[in-house]
């Protein structure tokens, strides 16, 4: 699961050659993030298709929440 995130998050950012401001959740960096309604490192692997979003921020704002 964590290389899965590291995927998604700091990988995808090198590839954009935006690694020093995407990626990670750090001062300076864009606020691209989501909330989900449980921890997907602790649920069972089957699970992890009915987690939801509770809420969505892009750039710093929110643009959902449940």
């Amino acid at each position: 699961m964590y290389e899965a995130i590291d995927a998604y998050t700091l990988e995808s950012a090198y590839h954009e050659f935006m690694e020093d401001r995407k990626g990670r959740i750090r001062p300076g960096y864009y606020a691209d993030m989501i909330v989900l309604d449980r921890d997907i490192f602790t649920i069972d692997p089957m699970e992890i298709i009915n987690i939801l979003p509770v809420l969505t921020m892009v750039n710093g704002k929110v643009v959902y929440q449940k």
